[in-house]
């Protein structure tokens, strides 16, 4: 044993040869390791590396990555990835390297064909008409304007309105045309004539007002009209049934004499009595009252003892100023006058009646009933000539006058 460690047997290693058969033609001065080729065909020269083909067959794993071609398979898998091989079999002769550094690279060809999307990232290309538009859309976002929901609001709400505006119409036709309101004037000068859609519709009490039955449905023009007055015509419809009269008192004009009034002319006598009644000082003396109240003419119809109503409005005016007279207790005749013509008693009857008519109008605008008292003179006192028609006129009459005075 001790001999065997120490003296081992020769190296007979290299003479050791693989039990492999080689061919006879092998050449003596090849290298070892060509020798223990073990059956493979004869390799190629190292520079033809390049057109080398392993016999190799591809791996297949069941996933995408499996489908990666191998040098010697037999045919490219469809593949995505496949979309990406190397066009090397068409690589264009290029300048791989300038002398200019800042741009040899730009000139170099890649060796793999990528695509659109993936090009852009690397390259600075123009960008397309799709790129293009969403980044305008993109600026105007950032810049503002009139949001989407607006518009959609605002149509909803057009029709909306619209279908309001047919439903109106449909009512209007089918529910509102034959149907009736009443309406009401108020403040209008007491006696004005009143037009509804320029039709008379009545004239309108002592107060002012005046009421407007089976109107018709829809708007409706409602004029007042005074010989003394000038009225704003207005509208009313269902909803607004009632409206205040606007009205302007008409001025004493530059052609009216006051001094010669004829038959006929009693609207310019209530113009001539408005401006004395306007030329009163204040304060005024009960003489200087009776003188501006009696200019005024009231025309009243034969036989009859009931004021006319175009003249409510002027004694309404002269109410106020009879409330004033001082001293306080100062009592007013309100007296009544006819002209010959009839019987001499019933004259006096029909004096005595319209002298009370107007107190009682009088009153009824405020004046306390015992500044005032009534008398009925007929024909007795004629202010003119009863044989002229001229004469008649002026003869009846109301005349003022002052029955106490402290």
């Amino acid at each position: 044993m001790s001999d065997a460690r120490n003296n081992p047997p020769p190296n007979d290693w290299e003479k050791t040869r693989p039990n492999i058969n080689l061919p006879e033609t092998e050449e003596a001065d090849r290298p070892d390791w060509d020798k223990t080729n073990y059956n493979f065909p004869k390799q190629p020269e190292a520079d033809e590396w390049g057109k080398t083909v392993m016999n190799i067959k591809p791996i297949e794993t069941g996933r995408d990555y499996g489908k990666t071609m191998y040098p010697g398979a037999a045919k490219q898998p469809n593949s995505d990835w496949a979309a990406t091989k190397a066009g090397l079999n068409n690589v264009p002769d290029t300048d791989f390297g300038a002398a200019d550094p800042s741009g040899g690279y730009e000139k170099t060809t890649p060796y793999f064909q990528l695509p659109e999307a993936e090009r852009a990232k690397y390259q600075k290309l123009p960008p397309t008409a799709a790129e293009q538009a969403a980044k305008e859309a993109e600026e105007k976002r950032a810049r503002g304007g009139i949001p989407g929901w607006v518009w959609i609001a605002a149509g909803g709400t057009a029709v909306f309105l619209f279908f309001l505006a047919v439903l109106g119409v449909v009512a209007f036709f089918f529910l509102w045309r034959d149907t009736t309101f009443d309406a009401s004037v108020r403040s209008a000068p007491p006696g004005s004539d009143v037009l509804v859609d320029d039709v008379p519709s009545g004239l309108t009490s002592e107060d002012g007002s005046i009421r407007l039955p089976n109107l018709k449905a829809g708007r409706r023009t409602v004029k007042i009209v005074h010989p003394n007055y000038v009225c704003e015509p207005q509208e009313v419809w269902v909803g607004k049934e009632s409206i205040v009269a606007r009205c302007q008192q008409v001025a004493k004009q530059a052609t009216d004499d006051c001094e010669n009034i004829k038959p006929g002319e009693e609207d310019k006598a209530e113009r001539c009595y408005y401006q004395a009644l306007s030329d009163l000082p204040d304060p005024f003396t009960p003489e200087q009252l009776v003188r501006a109240l009696s200019i005024l003419i009231i025309n009243f119809e034969s036989g009859r003892f009931d004021v006319p109503p175009k003249r409510l409005a002027a004694l309404q005016k002269g109410a106020e100023y009879i409330k004033k007279v001082t001293p306080p207790d100062t009592v007013l005749e309100v007296g009544g006058h006819t002209d010959n013509v009839g019987n001499a008693a019933s004259n006096k009857t029909l004096s005595e009646n319209r002298a009370e008519s107007v107190k009682k109008v009088l009153v009824g605008y405020g004046v306390r009933p015992e500044t005032l008292q009534t008398r009925g003179y007929g024909a007795d006192k004629p202010k003119a000539d009863n044989t002229t028609d001229l004469g008649k006129f002026f003869n009846r009459r109301i005349e003022y006058s002052i029955v106490k005075k402290l």
